[in-house]
C-alpha cells in the first residue's frame, strides 16, 4: 500500500530527486567554473545543505563528474535512436540528432557536462566515457557519409564535419543564458540551421534572423507560424 496515498514521494523517489538536484548544480558549476574550480562545498552551499549531506548521494567530486558525463552520453545515444526511428534523408537524421541533443543540454533539468574535462576522471572511467563518445561520433560520421551518398550532404570529410558540428554544440553551454533572450529550444533550432546549411548539398538561401521569433513544436522542430 502506498504511503499517504502517493501524495508524498517515497524514499526511493526522494533519493533520486535529491541526487538529480546535486547533479544539476554540479554540472552547472563544472560548465561555468571548470572541474578544478568547483568544490563539493560550493555545491552544498548553493543547494543549502551540508557537505556531509552530499555524501549520502555521491562518494566524491570525481563520481559527480562521471555521473554528469554518463547522463550526457545517454542523451547523445537516445538522440541517435530517435533520429534513426524518425527517418528522412541522412542529413535530416543528422540534424535531428544535433537538435535533440542540444535541446537536452539546454533543458532546465539538464545535468550534462561539456565533454572537455573527462581526463579529470580515473583511467577506467575515462575509458568508458571515451568509448561511448567514440561510438556516438562514429554514428554521426556514418550519417554524413550516407548523406553524401543519398545526395543530401555536400561532398566533405565526415570526420571533420562531425568535429565542427559538435564543437559548435558543446560550446553553447559557455555562452547560453537560461531565461535570456532566447529559449534553449530556440537556440537548438537556430544553431542547427547553421549546421544544416553548412552541410547541405542544397543549402537554404536564408536563415532565421531572430531566433526569439522561432516557434518550436513539441518535438523540438520549427512549428508553422500562425497567420
Amino acid at each position: 500500500m502506498s504511503t499517504w496515498k502517493g501524495a508524498v514521494p517515497g524514499a526511493d523517489a526522494q533519493f533520486v530527486a535529491k541526487r538529480q538536484a546535486i547533479l544539476r548544480e554540479a554540472a552547472a558549476s563544472f560548465n561555468r567554473k571548470g572541474y578544478h574550480g568547483t568544490s563539493l562545498t560550493d555545491i552544498a552551499e548553493t543547494l543549502g545543505v551540508s557537505k556531509a549531506a552530499l555524501y549520502t548521494y555521491v562518494k566524491s567530486k570525481e563520481e559527480l563528474l562521471y555521473f554528469c558525463h554518463d547522463v550526457a552520453m545517454g542523451a547523445a545515444e537516445e538522440s541517435v535512436r530517435q533520429a534513426r526511428e524518425a527517418g528522412g534523408t541522412h542529413l535530416q537524421q543528422f540534424c535531428a540528432v544535433m537538435r535533440n541533443y542540444l535541446r537536452r543540454i539546454l533543458s532546465n533539468e539538464a545535468c550534462y557536462v561539456v565533454l572537455l574535462e573527462e581526463h579529470a576522471l580515473p583511467p577506467d572511467k575515462v575509458a568508458l566515457i571515451i568509448e561511448r563518445r567514440d561510438r556516438f561520433e562514429a554514428e554521426l560520421r556514418s550519417m554524413i557519409a550516407a548523406g553524401i551518398q543519398d545526395g543530401s550532404v555536400a561532398p566533405c570529410n565526415p570526420k571533420l564535419a562531425v568535429f565542427a558540428a559538435l564543437g559548435a554544440l558543446n560550446w553553447v553551454q559557455k555562452w547560453y543564458v537560461p531565461g535570456g533572450e532566447w529559449s534553449g529550444e530556440q537556440v537548438a533550432v537556430a544553431l542547427v540551421q547553421f549546421i544544416e546549411r553548412m552541410l547541405s548539398a542544397h543549402p537554404a538561401p536564408a536563415l532565421n534572423v531572430d531566433p526569439s521569433l522561432i516557434l518550436v513544436g513539441a518535438e523540438g522542430v520549427p512549428a508553422p507560424a500562425s497567420a
